[in-house]
């Protein structure tokens, strides 16, 4: 998973840090939340993420080298709100267009759909719903539970991602020395994180459209559904198009809207981040490519291999190998000081 360091000395007061060197590192970029990620960008895939809680609140600031998509609840109980900090190419979420400074809020059980065409850089937060009617106390639109139980994208006049991404690191540099007390000083930076991520909505509540899941998310869904109950075989583009009742046309248009390419060049880079995800979590001792690769639907096992090694940049056999090696503990450490200088 990459050199980390932590601290956990109070359960609700701890930050830590780790490198990203694969796309399942991705997969639990807030709280204990584990989305699917499917690389659709070329090469190694690499970068960053730092995870904190301040009482009972989560945070984290992180970024990657590469395109993705990431699909998936973040939490059944828990509220998410992720900002946008920067990305080299388009962004969106739910097939429209998000751009830095942008937040979407994810309510409990809501499904998300993030496709990123570049490199990006991002922060996320997850709290129980109930902590924000406190915030809001005096404002009566948004202190109503029920405005954050929607799906929703706000896009401020004024943008504050800098000052964002500023409180993070200073908060994560006041943790790791120990420096919060579980007390007020405690309170008083959980307020300001919050204030941080979802303060402007005070001012603008109506910068937040309330999001619904479009036809092509839907569509892409239901291939994606299909595909995985006959993972075990190649599905040709006219087989979907007759199970799911749509039109080729149709179906293209959808991939494109979604996921920004068409569907057998998503669906291929979705099946080969599966078997990335099985080779990395894979017992080297009882599992082996080609056992992974034909039970998720790959015979040709030449061609499946120079398709793998085109998108991540290595051989099938160099992912499993990679995943074998075991670390010592002290080379999984980095120091504090040089971890929050990448992200300052």
């Amino acid at each position: 998973m990459g050199r980390a360091w932590s601290t956990q000395d109070d359960a609700r007061l701890h930050v830590h840090s780790e490198r990203l060197d694969s796309i399942e590192s991705l997969r639990n970029p807030i709280g204990n939340s584990q989305i699917e990620i499917v690389q659709l960008g070329r090469g190694r895939f690499s970068g960053e993420i730092m995870h904190g809680q301040i009482k009972d609140i989560a945070f984290s600031l992180g970024h990657f080298t590469l395109p993705v998509r990431a699909t998936g609840v973040f939490s059944r109980d828990k509220l998410v709100i992720g900002t946008l900090l920067n990305c080299s190419g388009a962004s969106r979420s739910l097939a429209n267009l998000v751009v830095p400074g942008d937040v979407l809020v994810h309510p409990p059980g809501c499904e998300h759909d993030r496709l990123y065409e570049a490199a990006a850089h991002f922060a996320g937060l997850m709290c129980n719903p109930a902590e924000l009617p406190d915030l809001f106390a005096a404002e009566q639109e948004v202190s109503d539970p029920g405005f954050w139980a929607k799906r929703r994208h706000f896009h401020f006049a004024r943008q504050r991602r800098t000052s964002l991404e500023s409180l993070l690191t200073l908060l994560a540099g006041r943790l790791h020395d120990g420096c919060i007390s579980p007390g007020s000083a405690a309170e008083y930076w959980k307020r300001a994180v919050l204030d941080a991520f979802i303060g402007p909505v005070a001012l603008e509540p109506a910068a937040g459209e309330e999001r619904a899941i479009p036809s092509s998310i839907r569509i892409v869904g239901e291939v994606e559904r299909y595909l995985e109950e006959n993972c075990d075989r190649a599905v040709h583009v006219s087989e979907i198009c007759e199970k799911i009742k749509v039109k080729r046309r149709t179906l293209y248009r959808a991939f494109e809207e979604a996921v920004g390419t068409g569907p057998i060049e998503f669906l291929r880079a979705k099946r080969l981040s599966m078997v990335h995800l099985r080779l990395r979590q894979a017992d080297t001792r009882k599992s082996g490519v080609v056992e992974i690769a034909t039970e998720l639907g790959f015979l040709e096992l030449g061609r499946f291999a120079q398709q793998y090694r085109a998108l991540f940049g290595e051989y099938p056999r160099e992912t499993l190998r990679r995943n074998g090696r075991q670390k010592r503990p002290d080379q999984e450490k980095s120091s504090a000081p040089d971890d929050l200088a990448r992200f300052a």
